[in-house]
């Protein structure tokens, strides 16, 4: 899979900065101050996001450069890797489909032991099981958000906020120890909900 990387450069020359992007010199060449340069760079992407930043090829992300004070006038040579949406959007939602069918088996053996009294061994299972389901609906969040179609994003949204709900449920039941309750809760809640978020992470994919 190709991955539509586009390098944006900067080297200095003196006291001032070139910056370039796909070989393309970009004026305002005297800035120094990050901020400036990654608003530059935002007027100059086009549904991409920044990948990868190599300061004198020392790779840093993009969390690393906006929180940290960077001394730039010490750096000769800034580079950008981007990365297009759509392909960031692949790459996710492929992860994701792999993972579902695991949380899914996850909740089903919850299910079966909790009916079962096997509930101190399970219960550190569920634990770990929705933690991944709080990790699933936080990066489809983030996917919906750069979704163009407004229908796919209202039908993601919905279904995103009930098992939202189902999972707060889950997690108060698991607190207070109700096991009975909490098994019905992964029956007939959870895994149906896991299951139409299969199916909209597979209509992502097909739209993308």
């Amino acid at each position: 899979m190709n991955r539509c990387r586009s390098p944006l450069i900067v080297f200095r020359e003196g006291n001032f900065m070139n910056i370039y992007l796909n070989d393309k010199l970009i004026e305002d060449t005297e800035m120094t101050a990050k901020e400036e340069i990654l608003e530059l760079i935002d007027t100059k992407m086009e549904r991409e996001i920044i990948d990868t930043i190599y300061l004198d090829e020392v790779d840093v992300s993009l969390a690393y450069f906006q929180e940290n004070e960077l001394d730039l006038e010490r750096i000769d040579t800034i580079k950008f890797e981007t990365k297009k949406v759509s392909v960031l959007i692949e790459e996710t939602l492929t992860q994701a489909e792999d993972y579902l069918p695991k949380l899914k088996n996850a909740l089903n053996n919850s299910a079966a032991k909790f009916k079962e009294e096997q509930v101190e061994e399970t219960a550190n299972l569920l634990d770990k099981t929705l933690e991944g389901i709080e990790w699933y609906l936080e990066v489809i969040n983030g996917i919906i958000s750069l979704i163009d179609k407004q229908e796919l994003k209202d039908k993601g949204n919905e279904t995103l906020n009930n098992f939202t709900q189902a999972l707060n449920r889950a997690m108060v039941a698991l607190q207070n120890e109700d096991f009975d309750y909490l098994a019905d809760l992964l029956e007939l809640e959870m895994i149906e909900y896991l299951d139409k978020m299969s199916a909209f992470n597979q209509e992502l994919l097909e739209e993308n």
